[in-house]
């Protein structure tokens, strides 16, 4: 039986799904500049950070930036266990396991995160209690923002994921097909292990999947830095360089050593994550320092624009430089008055998802390494990721085994349509 294992970000969605990214309470505590503690459109802050940017109680926040109504909808969030779980929906029924890995709390939280996941394909076997509190985040959803595509601001709290480290992933995590780390920013401990453990999966012949989510705490960091920098200039001192330096550049690293990148299969980010982690301004440029640091393949996500990615050959057959459109059925349907509206929460999470699940069929099919299609994979993971803007949260909670599977598969039919037409 084939494996896919996984681990990093889960949590509860508190989803409030219409929230003025312009309004006066988001605006009230709105960055004034990055990594200072402050909300921005698409990133993530933690609550003790944002408290202290305010010096205001999050409590005082939550009911500026949500009118003290109740949440739409709370729902099982989070870059590893909702890529997981869509991976497990798309799977069910073959001869394929996929696991979660990771950390609970003995509260509510927990409790209706597994109501939640008693209700999917997804294997918890590994998904460990520890005493405190899950962790979870508050999403403010604008899909009036960036002119109707939407957008999200984030406001997280770690809970016990901040316990959770390599020495907890036992040694089945690894005899796997597929080795899966999702949003391990907000698991600080497997974010920093990264290195190791990917090194780990990958020669013990796993294929290596890495989604990246906004990274706060090496952004805290690399603004501290720049700050640090700035005063001694400003003191006409010469140990400016030295500092900037000392924050690698300015780059969010992907493990302690930012060495990951070379036992890394497959790279998933968005813009925004792809030019921090990489420390350049363009696309094309943060695909280039990717590959120059040896991962196998990268893919950058930029909301409802094309997709970017390149493959050195060594998982997926070779691509220079590739680009693929957003679905234009799933486009379609969302400017149809008759078609339910969801939000963008858990896009991205699904898109990872969605790779995950080609990926599989490819390993089931016998593919080798050099010649896995990456089209395909890209495919599955853009009309993946579409059909998640159908439905408030990440998380779809199927009727019956099947159901996610066949409208996926038809939108997958009419993508690959779109493609052979040119557009």
């Amino acid at each position: 039986m084939l494996t896919i294992s996984g681990t990093g970000c889960a949590l509860v969605d508190y989803l409030y799904a219409d929230v003025r990214l312009d309004s006066e309470g988001f605006l009230r505590y709105r960055s004034r500049c990055g990594g200072d503690g402050g909300l921005e459109p698409g990133k993530l802050v933690f609550v003790e950070d944002l408290e202290r940017f305010a010096g205001e109680p999050f409590e005082t926040i939550l009911m500026a930036l949500g009118g003290g109504k109740e949440p739409d909808r709370a729902n099982l969030g989070g870059p590893s266990i909702v890529s997981l779980i869509h991976a497990a929906q798309m799977l069910e029924g073959r001869q394929v396991r996929v696991g979660f890995f990771g950390a609970r709390g003995n509260d509510a939280g927990a409790s209706a995160i597994m109501g939640i996941v008693s209700r999917t394909p997804l294997d918890v076997s590994g998904y460990l209690v520890f005493e405190g509190h899950t962790p979870f985040t508050r999403v403010f959803s604008d899909p009036t923002y960036d002119h109707g595509h939407g957008e999200r601001t984030f406001v997280n709290e770690l809970g016990v994921a901040d316990l959770f480290a390599p020495g907890h992933l036992p040694d089945s995590f690894f005899d796997a097909g597929i080795v899966a780390f999702g949003g391990t920013a907000l698991v600080p401990r497997i974010h920093d292990g990264l290195d190791t453990l990917c090194r780990r999966a990958r020669l013990g012949g796993s294929v290596v999947v890495v989604n990246t989510v906004y990274d706060f705490r090496s952004e805290a960091k690399r603004a501290a830095g720049g700050e640090r920098a700035a005063s001694v200039l400003a003191a006409g001192g010469a140990g400016a360089a030295p500092v900037l330096a000392g924050v690698r550049g300015g780059r969010w690293p992907l493990g302690a050593h930012g060495e990951a990148y070379p036992y890394i299969d497959v790279l998933v980010a968005d813009r925004e994550e792809a030019l921090k982690l990489s420390g350049v301004q363009s696309i094309d440029a943060a695909l280039e320092f990717f590959r120059s640091r040896g991962a196998g393949s990268a893919i950058i996500t930029d909301g409802g624009r094309d997709i970017r990615f390149y493959s050195d050959g060594s998982l997926f057959a070779p691509v220079e430089k590739g680009a693929l459109p957003v679905s234009a059925e799933v486009r379609r349907a969302l400017e149809s008055p008759t078609r339910p509206k969801g939000d963008t929460t858990g896009c991205g999470d699904n898109f990872v998802g969605g790779l995950l699940a080609s990926i599989a069929l490819q390993l089931e099919a016998g593919q080798k390494r050099g010649a896995f299609d990456i089209i395909d994979a890209c495919s599955m993971a853009v009309v993946s990721g579409g059909f998640s803007c159908f439905y408030l949260g990440g998380t779809y909670l199927e009727e019956a085994p099947g159901e996610k599977r066949r409208e996926i598969e038809a939108l997958y039919g009419l993508y690959r349509q779109q493609l052979l037409a040119g557009g």
